[in-house]
């Protein structure tokens, strides 16, 4: 089994820990800023500011990868993320919040993802072989997945047992343990270590190789933009979830968990089967369609409010996006050289994420200015679909 192997078991393990700390971020920072504020729209955009640092650090983060040990990387990036989650909770600590102050804390902190993801990426090609690549995907995507489930009742019954500044203490405490966990991983082999002598002054050339291989792959190209309208479309909707459960529908917090819990069941049920889908079928066509499914999944939400039927939808709306997300990832790694693998994950993703902070500033405007969710839900489901459809139509949909 993958996992019982010493290699992959540290990096799961840790990508584990880290996962549980982040669910805490996720539902205690919306929650602060709704219960001192009330406002949507300062908790969409505080949401996309996270984001923000995919787009000006992913290509730094890519270069780091593909010229330095990855491990060292992510223990060096875990450690800074703990320094910046206490400036976090520091500037939360008040009665008032300093929005410009919060704005910082969350863009220092969200700016570490985007500079040790490329690493994460590329070492498991270091330290597993080809055909498990995807078994190694659908791995952290269960991770993912189950997390999704277990996450929003754990971690909405902690932020609502110890207060949510309290809870952001077990994400800094989070970070701290994966650095430790990450320090098991294997040693880099003699040809990783020539990375570590690479000097940083060749990350313009690094970034300039990345961007340009990328760009000439089609298919690898195709795939990062569609992603990119999905992920606008997704976080319309994703980064007012909580105030659209809480203040629109007026349910309390414990049925807003419930209904995301229900939800990560379909990403769940896709992370087991995903590796058989993924050899199954060609990328292009796996790629395509689940975007559309996901898209026309999410039009479901306008025909109840119930929240138990909305957990429902989310399942379904994110069994086909964890299979889509599986499907690229193992489609990146098999077809994309080693030694470029870091910088091509960071530039997709720089693509990718480049509309998520827009998508979600754009969801809190609308709601801001009048507009109902279901207006927002409306407007995403079709933007989703017809990603898909565009992504159909394009090299995509040539793929072999």
């Amino acid at each position: 089994m993958l996992i019982r192997s010493s290699k992959f078991r540290y990096l799961w393990l840790g990508f584990l820990i880290s996962s549980l700390g982040d669910w805490l971020y996720r539902l205690a920072l919306p929650l602060i800023i709704l219960e001192k504020t009330g406002s949507a729209y300062h908790a969409a955009t505080t949401f996309g500011v996270s984001f923000i640092p995919w787009v000006f650090f992913s290509l730094i983060g890519g270069s780091l990868a593909d010229n330095y040990t990855q491990k060292n990387v992510l223990i060096t990036g875990n450690i800074f993320a703990a320094v910046f989650s206490l400036f976090l909770i520091f500037v939360l600590q008040g009665s008032d919040i300093n929005f410009g102050l919060l704005y910082a804390a969350v863009f220092f902190l969200a700016s570490v993802d985007p500079l040790i993801h490329p690493s994460f990426q590329s070492i498991i090609p270091e330290i597993i072989v080809q055909n498990q690549f995807a078994s190694a995907n659908a791995a952290i995507q269960t991770i993912d997945n189950t997390l999704s489930i277990i996450g929003p009742l754990l971690g909405g019954s902690l932020v609502t047992l110890m207060g949510g500044v309290n809870a952001l203490w077990l994400d800094m405490i989070s970070f701290l343990v994966t650095s430790f966990v990450l320090l098991k991983l294997p040693t880099p082999t003699a040809a990783v270590r020539q990375k570590i002598r690479h000097p940083l002054s060749k990350l313009g050339h690094d970034v300039i190789e990345g961007a340009i291989y990328s760009f000439h792959q089609r298919v690898i190209f195709s795939g990062s933009m569609m992603f990119l309208f999905t992920n606008f479309a997704l976080n319309m909707f994703e980064a007012n979830f909580i105030f659209y459960m809480t203040k629109t529908l007026n349910y309390p917090i414990a049925a807003a968990t419930i209904a995301m819990a229900i939800g990560g069941s379909g990403s769940l049920a896709a992370g087991l089967v995903g590796s058989r889908i993924v050899n199954r079928f060609k990328a292009g066509f796996l790629l395509s369609s689940s975007t559309i499914l996901a898209g026309l999944s999410t039009l479901l939400l306008l025909v109840s409010q119930n929240y138990i039927f909305i957990g429902g939808i989310l399942g379904l709306v994110s069994f086909f996006g964890t299979i889509n997300v599986i499907t690229y990832f193992t489609l990146r790694q098999r077809t994309v050289p080693k030694k470029i693998l870091g910088r091509v994950v960071a530039v997709t993703r720089m693509v990718s994420y480049a509309s998520i902070p827009v998508g979600s500033w754009f969801g809190g405007v609308l709601l801001a200015h009048g507009q109902s969710m279901g207006s927002v839900i409306l407007l995403a489901g079709i933007i989703r679909a017809l990603a898909g459809l565009g992504a159909k139509l394009s090299s995509l949909g040539k793929e072999k």
